[in-house]
């Protein structure tokens, strides 16, 4: 690697730690070079200022682990006998919160995610397609081998749901972090999971079941 690629590296790394702790506008160009140890023009040179940098960082993680939800549900589909619904949602909900556990590179990720859920700095639909899309998209194909059969439509909505009650919990964990300082319940990963398994799989075979929403629950009219 050759010292204009480490400096690339230094900063990249820098950055995705400060982006995720602090956000974009709370982190300055200065900030982020004074710890990876080069100048300022460096950002520009490589990645042509604080914005795009910001891109980079977040895409630079995002790839990586959705590569390893996609093969984790790749694996799991494997088995032999097929897992059941529930083992089937306690692996997804695992492999897409283990991150919350630790300072890795997927902790990162999630800050970020969290942030944008809110602060919304990174392109439209960047987050969507380059890394919800394409889990969902993986997902579906394999949500009628749990025992559970359900129409493309179907599967879609219920995959959406469950990434929807995943990014939630993302968001909730460090809401939760704040609110400790204040007595309030902590958030626990386990106890989570073990919910989302239990509502989620009586949800999808409810779908999966078909039974008619009374007219006036959609409509919130008498008829």
């Amino acid at each position: 690697m050759t010292e204009a690629q480490e400096t690339r590296e230094r900063i990249l790394e820098v950055a995705q730690r400060l982006f995720a702790e602090r956000g974009l506008e709370a982190t300055s160009v200065r900030d982020i070079t004074s710890e990876a140890g080069c100048n300022v023009a460096a950002v520009n040179y490589h990645f042509g200022g604080k914005e795009s940098l910001y891109v980079e960082a977040f895409r630079a993680m995002l790839g990586p682990l959705r590569d390893q939800r996609m093969a984790m549900i790749d694996e799991l589909m494997a088995r032999a006998p097929a897992p059941t619904l529930e083992e089937y949602l306690a692996r997804f909900a695992e492999g897409f919160l283990e991150p919350l556990a630790d300072e890795s590179l997927g902790r990162r990720f999630m800050l970020f995610v969290s942030r944008e859920i809110t602060d919304q700095k990174l392109p439209t639909g960047l987050f969507l397609d380059e890394f919800i899309r394409p889990l969902i998209t993986r997902a579906v194909s394999s949500l009628d081998r749990v025992g559970v059969p359900m129409t493309p439509e179907q599967s879609f909505y219920c995959i959406f749901s469950l990434i929807g009650q995943l990014l939630h919990a993302v968001k909730g964990q460090h809401m939760s972090e704040q609110l400790e300082r204040t007595g309030a319940a902590s958030f626990d990963l386990g106890g989570f999971i073990e919910h989302f398994v239990r509502f989620s799989a009586a949800g999808i075979r409810a779908c999966a079941l078909g039974a008619p929403i009374p007219e006036t629950v959609l409509t919130g009219r008498e008829s």
